[in-house]
């Protein structure tokens, strides 16, 4: 779900509707388009029209919001389709992150391509291409599964897709009085996200820019998930923009550090990277870890002792401040910094 971008004219400007209180922290492009936090984002160069697959892998791990980056908890997850067959079906699989409904029936809004009926597709496939008139909105209790597999729009490249399933409930929106009375509905019971303060830096870092970096903070908060546990998604390696972390093996090391010594993970905390210690406190403070990440670690926790020939025995161990300053030799190499 993109906001802000589509050939065709738009649906309600973004400055006439009310948005929900979940999305106060959210930046606001010149026009008053809210810069939700699946969308690339780099300093100067906001991506309407594009998802992030590095923004992806981080909302998939912390278990987030596509829109607001604040936590699901107890919400459902809903995804938007445009056919019947689809939201219809037990389970869907997307490329797209899952939202809140709140969040959802905001794009429902005012995002163009889906608020108007004269919206056009702008992706090099279905380019000029008319969509669906009705849009359906489908909640659902689980995220299954997330991994990384080609494109079905383009074969040749490779992105997150999401699994959900468990339907719950249901919205068929055929006009835009019946998409505003659902949003007016849903206003009625907003309520602010209660979160900690791990997961409000979470939030913060995804949202926020790095100008210090220069780069989109999507794609820094991408390289904490992967140590807290994103490495271990499945096909994860093979997805655009992921390369970064595969080809530089400390990346992968320090997630597996992370993941088979908890006094490691602990230590980890000290970096003085915002996004690793952001992530870290977060991972060390959760008694029990959504489900998509806590099986990515479960498998890849069973895989490496199962290959040990003790499991008592240490690894060696890494000190944190030296695996830090390896990182940022490996940075400077790649330009990062």
């Amino acid at each position: 779900m993109t906001i802000g971008r589509s050939r065709g004219p738009a649906g309600r400007g973004p400055r006439s509707v009310p948005k929900p209180k979940r999305l106060a922290h959210l930046r606001i492009d010149p026009r008053g388009y809210p810069i939700i936090a699946a969308i690339g984002q780099a300093p100067g160069d906001i991506d309407f029209g594009a998802l992030s697959e590095s923004r992806k892998l981080a909302l998939a791990t912390f278990d987030l919001c596509a829109v607001c980056a604040l936590p699901f908890g107890e919400e459902l997850r809903w995804q938007v389709s445009f056919d019947e067959a689809t939201a219809m079906a037990k389970t869907l699989v997307s490329n797209e992150a899952p939202v809140h409904e709140i969040c959802a029936l905001y794009a429902a809004q005012v995002c163009p391509f889906v608020s108007s009926p004269y919206a056009r597709h702008g992706d090099d496939v279905r380019k000029g291409m008319k969509r669906p008139e009705i849009t359906y909105l489908t909640g659902f209790r689980r995220t299954a599964r997330v991994f990384g597999r080609r494109s079905g729009l383009q074969t040749s490249e490779s992105v997150l897709h999401f699994e959900t399933t468990g339907v719950e409930q249901q919205l068929k929106l055929s006009t835009s009085t019946e998409a505003i009375e659902a949003y007016q509905r849903a206003l009625e019971t907003d309520v602010e996200v209660t979160i900690d303060d791990t997961e409000r830096e979470l939030a913060t870092r995804l949202t926020e820019l790095t100008i210090k970096d220069g780069e989109d903070s999507g794609s820094v908060m991408a390289g904490a998930a992967w140590f807290a546990g994103g490495a271990f998604c499945p096909g994860v390696g093979n997805v655009q923009g992921m390369r970064r972390f595969t080809e530089e093996p400390m990346y992968t090391a320090l997630a597996r550090q992370v993941l088979l010594e908890p006094g490691f993970a602990k230590k980890f905390e000290e970096t003085e990277d915002l996004y690793t210690r952001a992530a870290l406190k977060w991972l060390n403070s959760r008694d029990d870890l959504p489900e998509i990440l806590a099986g990515w670690r479960n498998t890849a926790l069973n895989r490496a002792w199962h290959g040990r020939p003790s499991p008592g025995k240490s690894s060696g161990g890494t000190d944190p401040k030296k695996s830090k300053r390896k990182l940022q030799s490996a940075a400077r190499r790649k330009n990062r910094r």
